[in-house]
């Protein structure tokens, strides 16, 4: 409504962009993200937001967005989500092995360290992988979903937006709960996942938001 009012031109994307475009994009939001955490790092919050993590929320939005009017999405194949998750599975098998060798030489939450700027790329190059190939898979086995893959789909942008006060519920209301930390995550995350498309589907049936969420 507001690019009609004001005259902007529809932003859209046909085709997925080159690896080294790709490549650039990721490395361009990992260096954004690791300066605004120099002001907000990882675990600071205002107003229950944590602005460490936005540069990849925005992106990620408006990517989206630019995308979905093409129907690019629908179009991903494994041969286009392949690299990505190999970088992906990378990042993921690094983290751990990066905390634990340079755990002591500086934070992964922000600051002029070079675990924060590690920590600041992880993000996104983990994000492309996973995105990109949930996209894939959804091509070859999404195209006849369920009853309840289409109920998932219809409420997963209001679990994005209710998860963190459920999550935050869900994990103070574990907390004199004596199990093991792996134990919680489990199970605080599986209920919380639950919960967040539980609350996004009630929601929806109140007049007015189901046209935003």
């Amino acid at each position: 409504m507001l690019r009609r009012r004001m005259g902007w031109p529809a932003l859209m994307v046909e085709v997925l962009p080159s690896p080294p475009v790709l490549i650039f994009m990721a490395l361009g939001l990992g260096l954004l993200s690791f300066l605004v955490r120099l002001v907000m790092p990882v675990g600071k919050e205002l107003l229950w937001l944590q602005l460490g993590y936005f540069p990849c929320y925005i992106f990620f939005f408006v990517a989206g967005c630019a995308a979905a009017r093409t129907e690019l999405l629908e179009r991903i194949t494994w041969r286009d989500a392949a690299p990505w998750l190999v970088v992906s599975i990378l990042a993921l098998v690094t983290l751990p092995v990066i905390m634990l060798t340079r755990g002591q030489l500086g934070g992964f939450e922000g600051g002029w360290h070079l675990n924060a700027f590690y920590y600041a790329l992880w993000d996104p190059l983990v994000a492309f992988g996973v995105m990109l190939g949930v996209f894939a898979a959804a091509r070859q086995w999404g195209r006849h979903p369920t009853r309840v893959m289409s109920w998932l789909a219809r409420g997963a942008f209001g679990a994005f937006i209710v998860h963190p006060p459920v999550l935050v519920a869900l994990s103070v209301l574990a907390m004199p709960w004596a199990a093991t930390p792996l134990l919680k995550f489990t199970v605080v995350g599986a209920a919380a996942c639950a919960g967040s498309f539980i609350l996004s589907g009630a929601l929806r049936t109140l007049p007015g938001v189901r046209q935003i969420i």
